[in-house]
């Protein structure tokens, strides 16, 4: 049975799609009756974090919902919200086998394994790759990265030689993401706010571009007084031919996505999922690896759609949340803080940050986080232009990344540094904080301009 889930999930998710082409309210209302059906499958097989989140979001919503003057009917709607999310979610491993096919991801390995003099220098070299490469390569950007890294970095202390990589690996990754158009963080914040892409992505880029420039001076300095010599371990293979492939794919890809949204006229989430599988194959053509795109990224899609039982979990059940609360008479207690600081643009901005970062470190998931805050967009639209509040939430939510107790990317550096994670939380905390008021900083310059 659950070798074969990603038929239903699939058949869900086409359902999703004729109702973008066709909006009906008898079909959305088929599409949360499914989604309540996928999320009591998923609930028994997800991880406990999200077993217990799932639980206080359904309790919470529960209680909206019994507040308001929504009907028993209108329920499976309230779980229909995220399924276009969910959707992108499980394409996302059809753009990881392209890169996998093409072996795209030996490139981090030969631009990593390049000679250079000591850790500072090679903190640079580390953060820029993981910023450059880690928005198609994703999270094996950073365990390849970490393996070659410990690995040269063997005869180093082991207490410098952490923090030189889960800083290193942990920053970059969360750079990528800022201007990544297959992050599922920036995706929701542009779905929230109704922005269009193309507007948001230079100041999401110039939030990566400063992030990167303050971190790389500070992990220079911090790593200065340690000299180790890598002559005897670089890779010296010339990853220029792959380089200008991967960066070309890049653009083409962002190109295609604008198209669809800005020519074609459809939602930039949508336009990411539906041009993902498309634009993956034709690459794996153009590059002469047809079949090994199929035989990577067939087994892999059935295999992570199969297990997304924690992300059917969180977003099917914080769509009921947010909807159950936007029909409820509460959503004025969520209201009245921003109402109460409506003439502080710089105030509301700075109690959306700080709402990020304590309930991340609580272990509330962002994509949580972002849902809440949805629910009050209205409000928050009439205080910033939908550029800005994306700006603004994306940046506050990638933020913590790092510093997510009960992330994955923080797991998983956990277990290859053999950390506690909230070792790894404490050592990011900073510039978690620091990558959140950059990212305010460019939200109040999109005011100005």
């Amino acid at each position: 049975m659950r070798q074969h889930l990603y038929i239903f999930y699939s058949f869900v998710f086409l359902l999703n799609v004729v109702h973008v082409f066709w909006p009906n309210t008898v079909l959305f209302t088929i599409i949360g009756l499914l989604g309540i059906i996928m999320t009591a499958i998923s609930f028994p097989r997800a991880d406990r974090v999200f077993r217990t989140l799932g639980i206080i979001l359904v309790i919470a919503g529960t209680f909206f919902f019994l507040s308001s003057d929504a009907t028993i009917a209108e329920i499976p709607r309230f779980f229909a919200g995220n399924v276009g999310i969910l959707f992108l979610v499980s394409m996302l491993p059809w753009m990881n086998s392209a890169v996998k096919a093409g072996r795209y991801n030996k490139l981090l390995q030969s631009l990593l394994g390049r000679n250079v003099s000591g850790l500072g220098p090679l903190y640079v070299r580390s953060e820029m790759t993981m910023v450059s490469l880690a928005a198609f390569l994703n999270l094996s950007s950073a365990t390849i990265s970490q393996d070659l890294l410990r690995e040269q970095l063997k005869d180093v202390q082991t207490k410098v030689k952490n923090s030189f990589i889960l800083m290193a690996t942990l920053r970059g990754y969360s750079l990528a993401l800022l201007w990544s158009p297959l992050e599922v963080l920036l995706a929701t914040s542009i779905f929230i706010t109704g922005a269009d892409y193309i507007q948001v992505l230079p100041w999401m880029l110039l939030v990566a571009a400063l992030g990167l420039t303050f971190d790389s001076l500070i992990g220079k300095l911090m790593f200065r007084r340690h000299q180790v010599d890598f002559s005897a371990k670089v890779n010296r293979g010339q990853p220029t031919g792959k380089l200008v492939q991967f960066v070309l794919a890049l653009v083409l890809f962002l190109s295609v996505v604008v198209f669809l949204g800005n020519v074609i006229e459809l939602d930039f989430l949508f336009s990411v999922t539906v041009s993902i599988l498309p634009f993956a194959l034709v690459w794996a053509l153009l590059i002469g690896r047809r079949r090994s795109f199929w035989k990577i990224g067939w087994p892999s899609w059935k295999r992570s759609t199969n297990h997304l039982s924690n992300f059917i979990v969180l977003l099917l059940t914080l769509s009921f949340l947010t909807e159950s609360l936007t029909a409820s008479p509460y959503l004025s207690y969520l209201q009245d803080p921003i109402v109460a600081l409506a003439g502080s643009p710089l105030l509301i901005m700075l109690f959306i940050q700080a709402a990020f970062l304590v309930l991340t470190l609580l272990g509330v998931h962002p994509i949580a986080t972002m849902g809440i805050f949805g629910g009050v967009g209205g409000l928050l639209i009439e205080s910033f232009s939908p550029v800005t509040l994306t700006v603004l939430l994306a940046t506050s939510a990638i933020a913590t990344v790092p510093s997510a107790p009960y992330g994955l990317i923080v797991t998983i550096t956990s277990v290859a540094l053999r950390m506690n994670p909230y070792q790894i939380v404490l050592r990011n905390l900073p510039y978690s904080i620091l990558l959140g008021f950059i990212g305010i900083a460019v939200a109040l310059l999109t005011t100005a301009l």
